[in-house]
């Protein structure tokens, strides 16, 4: 039995495009809209399947759905919030943004204390964008954080639990300001320095003698640098207080391992490179833990 009559999705990219796809597969709505400024977007998602209905014009669509799961960048996010605010202000409405605190404080400036909006972010994506991106069961198996504030209803979490819950997920419940902090350092971070190892490769003059030596490693370390720049410079600049802090331990930690470079030290480098492959070896032993519980 579908949960919601009809849900809409704006943004039919990686994630909301494999979120239609699921949502009609598993028959968690009898129907799915998307939103789209691009009607070259819509037309894909309409011809392909992954859309019953679709609107490049947001207020036609939006005033009969149940559920609308905002998938578009950060920076667009509020204005959806005005439209809602306007045309439709008691929808039950979540998001995929990858920093939450400014989503949720803009939820409660425009929608209000008492709006039925709860913040959520999929550990779920690829290096891909876009529609062809697309794939099904994306969400299968991985986990969602739900961020409420301290305004958001209990019936309305459990909405989203069990919306998240019918695509496969678990969800986990963290505060939007303790969820940046954490991505800061989990997801965050790591992109920000694939950026900068990409730029010393760009710096290198003769990348035609340099290609025969790049192996997996390089080209695995580096994957999600292809990931889409104007999504990640809004999450950088987004959630740059907690970058900057790591960074600034980043930077301590470098510094540390480059006065035992200078002095040539071997067995303090093993020491400190052995003790980094203790916490990765721990890390994977707590994941697998942790996901068979």
């Amino acid at each position: 039995m579908a949960k919601f009559q009809k849900v809409g999705i704006t943004g039919i990219g990686l994630i909301g495009g494999s979120l239609a796809l699921d949502i009609k597969k598993r028959k968690i709505a009898k129907t799915v809209v998307g939103f789209s400024r691009r009607q070259s977007t819509l037309e894909k998602a309409k011809a392909i399947g992954l859309v019953d209905a679709c609107f490049s014009n947001f207020e036609d669509g939006i005033k009969d759905i149940d559920l609308l799961v905002l998938a578009t960048p950060i920076g667009v996010i509020k204005e959806y919030f005005l439209k809602i605010k306007k045309h439709n202000p008691g929808l039950l409405v979540t998001d995929v943004a990858s920093v939450k605190s400014p989503v949720v404080k803009d939820a409660i400036r425009i929608l209000g204390k008492d709006s039925n909006f709860v913040g959520s972010h999929p550990i779920a994506g690829s290096d891909r964008s876009g529609i062809d991106a697309v794939r099904k069961n994306l969400f299968e198996g991985k986990f969602v954080i739900i961020t409420p504030c301290r305004y958001t209803k209990g019936e309305n979490i459990s909405k989203i639990q069990d919306f998240w819950a019918a695509l496969g997920s678990t969800t986990v419940i963290l505060s939007p300001e303790e969820h940046d902090r954490l991505l800061a350092l989990t997801s965050h971070i790591p992109h920000f320095i694939v950026y900068l190892l990409l730029s010393l490769f760009d710096k290198f003059k003769d990348k035609s003698t340099l290609l025969p030596c790049i192996g997996t490693g390089f080209i695995d370390t580096t994957r999600i640098g292809g990931s889409s720049p104007e999504m990640w410079a809004e999450i950088f600049i987004a959630n740059r207080k907690n970058i900057l802090g790591y960074l600034s331990e980043f930077k301590q930690n470098m510094s540390d391992i480059v006065e035992i470079l200078k002095e040539g030290d071997v067995k303090r480098l093993t020491e400190k490179l052995a003790g980094y492959k203790k916490v990765r070896d721990e890390l994977d032993e707590k994941r697998e833990n942790f996901q068979g519980s």
